[in-house]
């Protein structure tokens, strides 16, 4: 199984497990779109939409490390005593509104795409 497979059965899983735990109103349904990601992880006053953003991205950055080949250089390199997950969140939100071309793709693509254009590996 590739990785796009192997990151789209995790991603399926973990939007079904967040929909039968969080079933409130505010969260995101049957919609995977950036667009929608976006909406929904804006509002910092919503701690419940804080926190599945925040478990969103981390499910997206561990799916990619736990299906990069061993041999594989690393594309993303987080600094060791770099930004917190909401400074993270908020240069994602940023990077958006200057890439809304990718609104209508899957939020997971397009943060693999944030993360390797804001954290490159100096390799």
């Amino acid at each position: 199984m590739n990785i796009f497979k192997k990151t789209s059965l995790f991603l399926a899983c973990f939007a079904i497990c967040q929909q039968a735990t969080f079933s409130q109103p505010n969260m995101p349904a049957n919609d995977a779109s950036t667009a929608a990601l976006v909406e929904l992880c804006k509002n910092q006053q919503d701690q419940d939409a804080q926190n599945f953003c925040f478990g969103f991205g981390e499910g997206v950055y561990q799916a990619y490390l736990a299906n990069r080949s061993p041999n594989a250089k690393p594309a993303i390199c987080f600094s060791q005593q770099g930004s917190t997950r909401e400074m993270i969140l908020q240069e994602f939100l940023k990077w958006n509104r200057a890439n809304p071309q990718f609104n209508q793709e899957r939020a997971a693509k397009t943060l693999m795409r944030f993360f390797v254009y804001s954290y490159p590996c100096k390799q």
